[in-house]
């Protein structure tokens, strides 16, 4: 195998550039090493078993389990896409889509951004108030611009997720401070929780 290249499929006869395979798996590989690392700390949770409850590590690893799963499935996927022969046709347009995605850099920041800001204020805003600003945030960056529908959508998604760790799954949320712990206390009362 070169340095520089290797090949697809015998079918397709189009080198693909070992720089490409790099740029195209290596942040998933990157995210199922880091991944794997997260799920053995929170393995190594220690907690006193209550007889019919989750621990405090079910949750976590489930969630980096999913992530393992889609970005190995992801790297399957352009694997497949990668060395399957491509008519011109599709070739220009995958171009279109690397160059539409890189050409929303301020997106991506942006989004990070207010992921951050999320995580920073969770403790003071309390989950519910966090979570409808938040949701709100990255519908307006992705370009949801009518405030009416941001409202709808953010607080219906806010007391589902409410609903869905309160009272089905029974996790001790943060209520925030001041007038955010009353609105948290409205909330629990609305979606059931004790």
């Amino acid at each position: 195998m070169s340095s520089k290249s290797v090949h697809g499929s015998a079918g397709s006869g189009t080198p693909v550039p070992a720089l490409k395979w790099l740029r195209d798996l290596g942040p998933y590989v990157l995210i199922i090493g880091a991944a794997i690392a997260l799920y053995q700390i929170a393995s190594r949770i220690s907690y006193t078993e209550i007889p019919g409850q989750m621990g405090p590590e079910r949750w976590p690893k489930i969630i980096i389990a999913l992530l393992i799963c889609v970005s190995g499935f992801e790297i399957v996927r352009r694997i497949i896409v990668s060395v399957r022969p491509r008519t011109a046709a599709e070739t220009v347009d995958d171009e279109g889509f690397s160059q539409q995605m890189e050409a929303h850099p301020m997106l991506v920041a942006a989004a990070t951004a207010a992921t951050v800001g999320y995580l920073l204020l969770l403790g003071l805003l309390g989950f519910f108030t966090a979570t409808v600003l938040y949701l709100a945030a990255v519908m307006w960056i992705g370009g949801v611009r009518k405030p009416a529908l941001l409202g709808l959508l953010s607080i219906s998604f806010g007391f589902v997720f409410s609903f869905f760790f309160m009272t089905l799954i029974y996790v001790a949320l943060p209520l925030g401070e001041g007038p955010f712990a009353q609105i948290s206390l409205i909330v629990m009362k609305l979606v059931g929780a004790n």
